[in-house]
């Protein structure tokens, strides 16, 4: 079975939760014997723009941008441009191939055309995979007058594959209630932890908790980062901050103003540092308004490393149902609870790291395809 992949980023050159999923799945179906394929753009540190990396073969074109270039309105959107000039130049990348499946993310939608046109002519079979669904309200709200469009071309985009995969049942669910996709087309796929990944690290390092705690994000508005170090004012520890983005300089500031000595800020780490900085933490902080699934705070639980999350999260219940849940207003007396009685809520999370292993696991990924490809 010949499998591709498209995206416009791709980990480890991109570190982001959904790319990393993505990494983990491809990574399975190619060792359970798939001839796996990603398209994708050419980010610095690749190798070039044809090679293949842990038994995937990678096709690259178009460049990359940093945060500047992605995106616009001093932060708050993506650019248009790259996602027009990336759909555009896929379909030439792509057209000489022929796939039993191709698999799609979702965003930022506008390759999806090219796409159908590819699956007409290759008569191949078209998935996409959906990490969160964007209401119209939602859309007015990013756009403003233009969320009309926005919303048109999401919805048109639920008509074009074959088969969807959701990373969740809350995102199962809004593909059928906003867009009125039949059930029957859609499969779930969480969000896909690596199981050797982790079990290695615990076998190797001994966690050592420290009154510290950790948020993983890109440093964008609504990933709320802010709230978390607002916080820390009235928390007698220190904040981790890992991540890039546009919102990097706001953050520092915040920091200045309100916790100032008590926020370390931290980019490009290892997978390795990564889980280390998380399993040091007292708990990983998810401030977040918008999540599809999240793939850092199933890594989090699997290391056996409490969460916790506002009241107004948008996480699905396979996750938020295990995660320390809180309210805004009432996040650092939450924090302050977690660094003087941690133990009651360590004998939590220990018993809750299997079964998040277990329930996240990237093994699920080949039944997934193959159910695909046989159109159940």
């Amino acid at each position: 079975m010949r499998i591709a992949f498209v995206s416009d980023n791709a980990y480890p050159w991109f570190n982001g939760g959904i790319e990393k999923r993505r990494f983990i799945i491809m990574q399975r179906l190619a060792e359970s014997g798939k001839e796996v394929h990603c398209f994708t753009t050419l980010r610095k540190g690749m190798p070039g723009k044809e090679f293949s990396y842990e038994g995937i073969r990678y096709h690259c074109f178009d460049s990359a941008e940093g945060w500047q270039g992605m995106y616009t309105g001093g932060g708050k959107r993506r650019s248009i441009t790259k996602p027009l000039s990336f759909s555009f130049l896929l379909f030439f990348k792509i057209l000489p191939y022929r796939f039993d499946l191709v698999d799609a993310d979702s965003f930022p939608f506008l390759h999806l055309f090219p796409l159908y046109i590819y699956k007409l002519l290759r008569k191949t079979r078209l998935v996409v995979t959906w990490h969160e669904i964007w209401s119209k309200a939602f859309w007015t709200q990013y756009l403003s007058s233009l969320g009309i469009i926005g919303y048109s071309v999401e919805k048109a985009c639920t008509r074009i594959p074959d088969m969807h995969i959701a990373n969740s049942t809350t995102t199962k669910m809004l593909l059928e209630k906003e867009f009125g996709v039949q059930g029957r087309r859609i499969l779930i796929l969480p969000a896909a932890v690596d199981k050797k990944e982790v079990e290695d690290f615990i076998s190797k390092n001994r966690c050592v908790r420290k009154d510290r705690f950790v948020v993983i994000n890109r440093l964008v508005k609504h990933k709320r980062v802010e709230v978390a170090i607002k916080a820390m004012q009235n928390v007698n520890a220190q904040l981790v901050v890992i991540g890039t983005g546009p919102e990097r300089d706001a953050l520092e500031k915040t920091t200045v103003e309100y916790a100032k000595g008590k926020v370390v800020f931290k980019r490009n780490l290892s997978p390795h540092a990564l889980f280390r900085e998380i399993c040091e933490a007292k708990a990983l902080i998810m401030p977040s308004e918008r999540e599809g699934l999240s793939l850092v705070t199933a890594e989090a639980m699997a290391l056996g490393t409490p969460v916790v999350i506002l009241d107004t999260s948008a996480l699905p219940d396979e996750l938020r149902r295990l995660c320390v849940e809180t309210r805004e207003s009432h996040l650092a007396g939450t924090l302050n609870r977690l660094v003087n009685d941690y133990k009651a809520y360590e004998k939590k999370y220990r018993r809750i790291r299997e079964d998040v292993i277990k329930e996240f696991s990237g093994e699920k990924a080949d039944e997934v395809y193959e159910k695909i490809i046989r159109g159940v």
